[in-house]
């Protein structure tokens, strides 16, 4: 048996099917399908919760349900879109309504923030593997309302590249709580992995002047990849330019560096917008009282460089989250 694929290898292989739809849309890779449904564009997302792998056994299920929701609106932020619904498929080993009350407290918290209502779904009871029930997973299928919509396809060579808030701190925060770095996870940590913000504000902004977007879900370099993949392009970044929370940057620079560029779990948005927009970008930013940091640009030559605060090459090869890394 040969190498198994990756998660981005078995979307590519198995599910990129060419198969016609009535629906104009622009196809899979991106974190939303933009559909044209008459006159109305939507964009649609779907993503699962699981313990062990978005949030640990002895989370605080209020927590989970805002989290569980706002990965999705991340999504949709990603997009450029104005969250409209979504729907709930719950899988449980058990009715324990304790654990319910509070899951659906954070996950109405989460509607209730971003206007987003739920509209359905369906729940069911997980399956017994030898003789245990398996863990609970939770689904979300979410849909938005956009004018153009923002893919991960439409950067242009010379884009200055952005990034919203301070990457790696919901990284740091799982290191800390899973014993991998020394230290305790103090509140603004544990606050960045268990009650991500999406930037549905930021992302409705960029729709009409934002050359190319995409969520930081599975590490800055990984996802910023995705954009210059789908758009041709290559990129020269300078990590320094990123910016830091007080939290991260007592670490050593090593594991800051690798949280903010590799860690993942952020949510944040990164993204490309031409050089004539970056006075309203900046003046957005302001505005609503958002760190946005300008850490690069793109380039028409394939291949990432990166750079430390003092302009060296950082030649470490870190790579983002793969669900099935494990399985090589």
């Amino acid at each position: 048996m040969g190498p198994r694929p990756s998660e981005f290898e078995i979307i590519d292989r198995y599910f990129s099917w060419a198969l016609p739809s009535k629906w104009h849309t622009q196809g899979i890779g991106d974190d939303c399908a933009l559909v044209d449904i008459g006159a109305t564009r939507v964009a649609v997302t779907t993503d699962t919760t699981a313990i062990g792998t978005h949030y640990l056994p002895d989370a605080d299920p209020l927590t989970v349900g805002y989290k569980a929701l706002a990965v999705n609106l991340s999504d949709l932020a990603a997009a450029g879109a104005a969250p409209r619904a979504f729907f709930l498929a719950l899988s449980l080993p058990s009715s324990n309504a304790e654990w319910l009350d509070a899951f659906s407290r954070g996950l109405h918290e989460a509607a209730t923030q971003f206007s987003c209502p739920l509209l359905g779904g369906d729940t069911t009871k997980t399956v017994m593997v030898n003789g245990e029930a398996a863990a609970a997973t939770i689904t979300i299928t979410a849909i938005g309302e956009v004018c153009r919509g923002l893919t991960r396809g439409g950067a242009q060579a010379g884009d200055d590249v952005w990034v919203s808030g301070t990457p790696g701190d919901a990284y740091a925060a799982l290191m800390l709580r899973t014993g991998t770095w020394q230290g305790l996870c103090d509140s603004y940590l544990a606050s960045r992995m268990d009650k991500p913000t999406p930037r549905v504000a930021l992302g409705q902004f960029l729709e009409p002047i934002a050359s190319a977007a995409a969520d930081i879900s599975d590490g800055l370099i990984q996802d910023l990849g995705h954009i210059l993949s789908r758009s041709g392009l290559g990129a020269e970044i300078n990590a320094g330019a990123i910016a830091v929370s007080e939290s991260l940057a007592k670490f050593p620079q090593e594991k800051r560096l690798k949280a903010q560029l590799a860690g993942g779990d952020d949510y944040e948005l990164i993204f490309t917008a031409p050089k004539s927009v970056r006075n309203d970008i900046e003046a957005f930013a302001r505005q609503a009282g958002l760190v946005l940091s300008r850490i690069g640009q793109t380039k028409k030559e394939m291949g990432l460089t990166l750079t430390d605060a003092d302009g060296r090459i950082i030649h470490e090869t870190w790579s983002g989250f793969d669900h099935f890394k494990s399985d090589n």
